[in-house]
């Protein structure tokens, strides 16, 4: 599903990073792990192809990110990518029905109501969809950024930090809801976490 290699980054004030390959099979999950600074969401924004690399190659589907122009990388992205960012991305002029009506509408024109209320439903979203999304608790925005990160069924799923501000009972909950709603999709799910407790619930680590 994704395999990286030789991979690295540079930013402009002179910071390099060198990451391990990867190399992960359709419908597996991997945790990628390690104290902050060392490069984790550096290393899930190149995967994600939104930084291009130093040196080294990835590739999602047997598709080689960064041989593709932008445009189509966009659109690779939004087809077949379902990111969950530690900040949220919301438009907030929408509520959350629109929102997710707006992310299904991307690459491809699609609204399909049936998947939007079922994952709603299954998120505990259904009674909030006409909500503008400024109304919404901080719990009920976390389930919507998941929710945005699955509706249009990904091939792989990055979650960056989905459990950083969350107490036990919360952790282990999103790690179970993240994880069971990547299985309903048939997707692969990357977990990039300093979250040591969320060890325990994958098999497949990977530390920096």
């Amino acid at each position: 599903m994704i395999k990286t290699s030789n991979l690295s980054y540079a930013y402009e004030n002179g910071q390099e990073f060198t990451f391990p390959d990867i190399d992960l099979d359709p419908g597996d999950h991997l945790l990628v792990i390690g104290p902050s600074g060392v490069g984790k969401t550096t290393l899930l924004y190149l995967m994600a192809g939104l930084l291009a690399p130093l040196d080294g190659t990835i590739s999602i589907a047997g598709t080689d990110l960064h041989s593709l122009a932008l445009n189509t990388l966009n659109k690779f992205r939004g087809e077949h990518i379902g990111l969950i960012f530690q900040q949220y991305h919301f438009i907030k002029s929408l509520n959350v029905s629109d929102n997710l009506r707006l992310r299904q509408s991307f690459p491809k024109s699609a609204n399909d109501k049936k998947r939007r209320l079922e994952l709603a439903e299954r998120l505990g979203l259904a009674d909030h969809l006409h909500k503008k999304v400024t109304a919404l608790s901080q719990g009920q925005q976390q389930r919507l950024s998941i929710a945005l990160g699955l509706i249009h069924r990904p091939k792989i799923v990055f979650a960056d930090e989905p459990t950083s501000n969350l107490d036990d009972l919360n952790c282990v909950k999103v790690i179970e809801l993240l994880k069971e709603e990547a299985e309903i999709c048939k997707s692969s799910l990357l977990i990039i976490t300093h979250d040591m407790r969320v060890m325990s619930h994958f098999q497949n680590q990977v530390v920096l």
